[in-house]
């Protein structure tokens, strides 16, 4: 069947399972994966939770007569004018036609103000590397996904004892915001919405030295995906190379497999950092895929291009 028999809905309450079934399969492939999805049932379940914007607004569906051929997804956050597009996923022949049916609609059901779309696929996803280039998105960086399985924890030796572990708390709010800003200056989270999310399976580590701020480290636990992330982990730059990253990573880890139900750990890296790959390859990371983000930064005069 051509494209004459293409039709773009939305996903109401009723499609949602189809849609989930469809994403979980395609997904597993790398030359399809769309990291904001993650991998298996239960991260995109858990991705769909999470989403702003619940899946039956920002989502969108393409049927080849009665054939789901293909899914796109809009979260986004006004806080800091940026959208997420969980896609283009298609299964079709003719997938550039359909891909481009299913982001005009999502386009649409992006909020006013919005200036900057992310993409986020594995570098052998080559239909959407074509998308993102034919619709004027620039490629912003190239991530590992390193994973840590439970049985592959290997605990290196704290080597500088002048350093303290404490959870967060608000006396260093402004240290924390500071540190968060140098180190992750264009991030999805702000310190503020970092603090706000904290509760019994999100946690916030900071690392003191002589009272001090000088380092982080937030993560987090998904028990129904039977797994632990680390969003963001840094420290200042005058310290490092003093052991105060793996200090932090070990506490974080540690607290994560406290759950009896995680197995695995993940975390994304800059792939051409290295001395942060060589710290999580020293604690039994290992490289599970490479990932390339994409970003479209709209003009002035047409914010949201819808």
């Amino acid at each position: 069947m051509g494209k004459s028999h293409l039709k773009i809905i939305p996903c109401r309450t009723e499609h949602f399972e189809a849609m989930v079934a469809f994403v979980v399969r395609l997904n597993s492939d790398d030359a399809h994966h769309i990291g904001f999805f993650g991998e298996g049932e239960a991260d995109v379940r858990s991705s769909l939770a999470e989403c702003v914007i619940p899946p039956v607004e920002g989502f969108q569906l393409a049927y080849d007569g009665d054939r789901l051929v293909g899914v796109s997804g809009v979260d986004a956050d006004p806080e800091i004018s940026r959208a997420w597009l969980y896609g283009p996923l298609v299964e079709h022949e003719d997938w550039h036609s359909v891909a481009d049916e299913l982001y005009a609609a999502s386009l649409k059901v992006i909020p006013d103000g919005i200036r900057e779309q992310d993409l986020f696929c594995d570098v052998r996803n080559s239909n959407l590397a074509a998308f993102a280039e034919r619709h004027g998105f620039s490629v912003r960086s190239e991530n590992a996904v390193v994973s840590l399985k439970r049985s592959d924890y290997k605990k290196p030796a704290s080597k500088d004892i002048q350093f303290s572990v404490i959870d967060y708390s608000g006396e260093f709010f402004e240290q924390f915001e500071r540190c968060h800003g140098l180190l992750f200056p264009t991030t999805y989270f702000t310190a503020r919405q970092i603090v706000e999310k904290l509760d019994a399976t999100r946690r916030l580590f900071l690392g003191l030295e002589n009272g001090e701020m000088k380092g982080y480290h937030f993560c987090k636990v998904e028990s129904e995906a039977c797994s632990g992330y680390i969003d963001f982990i840094g420290v200042d730059e005058s310290l490092r190379g003093r052991g105060l990253g793996a200090i932090l990573l070990a506490a974080g880890i540690d607290w994560m497999l406290s759950f009896p139900e995680v197995g695995k750990i993940s975390l994304t890296v800059n792939a051409d950092n290295i001395p942060a790959l060589k710290l999580y390859k020293n604690f039994g990371f290992v490289t599970e895929r490479v990932m390339r983000g994409y970003r479209y930064r709209a003009v002035e005069s047409n914010l949201a291009r819808n």
